[in-house]
């Protein structure tokens, strides 16, 4: 069965209501630690994976397991793109 999406009208901010020169709430501040925190994550993933020496990769099952790792990775970046 397709799926259907509904649409969701998002009203414009009102004019003058971002203030690029205010502190950010401490909501902002947050959602700015959380952003941190998955780009670290990321950031860890992709290291682990850059780290495997590729000269060590002699069998099948060495590439099948570096090929699933790493498409893993850019899948869920990719997922996450395509999401929004």
């Amino acid at each position: 069965m397709p799926r259907t999406s509904k649409i969701i009208r998002v009203p414009k901010p009102a004019p003058g209501s971002f203030n690029k020169h205010r502190p950010a709430g401490s909501l902002l501040v947050a959602q700015a630690v959380h952003l941190q925190k998955a780009l670290i994550k990321h950031h860890a993933e992709i290291e682990v994976l850059l780290a495997i020496d590729l000269k060590e990769i002699r069998t099948e099952a060495d590439v099948s397991d570096y090929a699933r790792r790493v498409t893993r990775v850019l899948h869920a970046h990719h997922a996450r793109r395509a999401a929004k």
